[in-house]
């Protein structure tokens, strides 16, 4: 089975490896890092589908990497969200945010962090919220994990289910050439831009009587 090119820097010869790094790529994403969750999760899936890694296995460790990277989350927003609000007060729209999210969180209370689960990006966000406007931490475990486990759960079985459908997109030669075909027009493309700001450059220097 030739080995997808996206995996290439991945230390496929160490299943112990390949957990350790799925699950600390979920801690460093929980902490605002722009490396999305679901990506991760079908990472694992897939890894799973080539039989890199057990599929059980690496569902049980993707749910407890959300679940750490959450708490940590919840704890920095309990520990700094006062001093960090204080600071962040001073701008308008930033005061204004503050605003909003309180009262959301004042009406809907704990199920905010179950339901935000899906929506990339503010998802990052609700743990240290929830943390900083106080939301009791048993509470906020329980819907966090209410969320994390199906969710997990969800996504690498359609990666590893549905693995063989993705082959295609990951074969190392189809890869190859896409990459050879972008670069080759993104050269091409930068020197034309290149040939034309020196032509106006020269233009501009010595006008054409």
């Amino acid at each position: 089975m030739d080995i997808p090119f996206i995996f290439i820097f991945l230390p496929l010869n160490s299943e112990t490896a390949l957990y350790t790094v799925l699950f600390l790529i979920l801690i460093v994403s929980g902490f605002g890092i722009p490396i999305p969750e679901e990506a991760t999760l079908f990472i694992g899936g897939y890894l799973a589908y080539l039989e890199f890694i057990d599929f059980w296995l690496a569902v049980y460790i993707l749910t407890l990497g959300i679940i750490v990277a959450d708490n940590a989350g919840y704890f920095f927003g309990r520990l700094a969200g006062t001093y960090l609000s204080e600071k962040l007060s001073r701008f308008k729209y930033a005061n204004i945010f503050l605003g909003k999210t309180k009262n959301y969180f004042d009406k809907y209370g704990e199920p905010t962090v179950l339901f935000t689960r899906p929506l990339l990006g503010v998802r990052v966000l609700v743990p240290i919220l929830a943390g900083n406007f106080k939301m009791n931490f048993f509470k906020f475990f329980i819907f966090d994990a209410l969320g994390a486990i199906p969710w997990t759960f969800l996504l690498v079985s359609a990666s590893y289910y549905f693995g063989h459908g993705l082959d295609f997109l990951t074969e190392v030669r189809e890869i190859k050439y896409v990459i050879l075909t972008s670069g080759i027009i993104g050269v091409l493309f930068l020197a034309a831009r290149v040939i034309r700001k020196e032509k106006e450059k020269i233009q501009s220097e010595f006008p054409s009587e």
